[in-house]
């Protein structure tokens, strides 16, 4: 059976203090920071390493190459960016479609596609770029649409840390698993994104709240309270 975040309820307030924590040890007011909202530059690209993920320039410099994988992954991602609804449209209400991916032509159809074009263009040099990344860029520039795909969610949900490699079910089963929680504890939990906005003075998105709570709880548990 699936964890769900309503077990976290008692400890979630905690969790979201200690990580937007000013004087705390958490990326919160370096990362969360939307900078230009609808255009992505490298410094965005490089924006994942605040959250411990593995890229660098060897990932980055390439997807602002004029021809191979690279750039292919950069318009992928610039679509969700483009796509008229991206900036309204909300991840618990989207559409995520079947097995074989979402509903043509939705914002969420341009996630998943950014995702799956990382996975693809893994195969072909653009090595250690894969959903992580993709998700960390794109959830600080649409942060109600885009949620963060990351090992500790995983494993929270699905009691186990992500396979390695290329992928596209990965991500959609987590998705669903995640939607579906947050639906169902969409009350609470937008009342607690409320009480905090970002360092550049934008509310919280509920996607970014829920996110803290887990990965904060995976990571640290109550430890940090005593």
């Amino acid at each position: 059976m699936a964890n769900s975040i309503a077990s976290l309820r008692d400890c979630a307030a905690r969790h979201l203090a200690y990580y937007t924590d000013p004087e705390g040890p958490r990326a919160f007011r370096t990362y969360d920071r939307l900078g230009v909202p609808d255009e992505l530059t490298p410094l965005d690209c490089l924006a994942p390493a605040l959250l411990s993920v593995g890229i660098n320039y060897r990932q980055v410099v390439p997807l602002f190459r004029p021809t191979g994988p690279g750039p292919l992954v950069l318009d992928a991602m610039q679509a969700v960016l483009d796509h008229p609804d991206s900036a309204t449209d909300h991840f618990l209400d989207a559409d995520l479609g079947a097995d074989d991916g979402p509903p043509a032509g939705t914002a969420w159809a341009a996630v998943d596609a950014a995702i799956v074009a990382s996975g693809e263009a893994g195969g072909e040099g653009l090595h250690g770029f894969k959903a992580v990344a993709v998700t960390k860029i794109l959830h600080r520039k649409r942060p109600d649409l885009v949620p963060i795909f990351d090992s500790r969610v995983h494993r929270f949900y699905t009691g186990e840390r992500p396979p390695a490699g290329p992928y596209k079910q990965t991500p959609r089963r987590l998705w669903r698993l995640l939607q579906a929680d947050l639906v169902a504890n969409r009350d609470w939990l937008a009342e607690l994104a409320a009480t905090v906005r970002t360092p550049d003075e934008r509310p919280l998105s509920l996607l970014r709240a829920a996110d803290i709570v887990v990965w904060e709880h995976e990571t640290s548990g109550d430890a940090v309270f005593r």
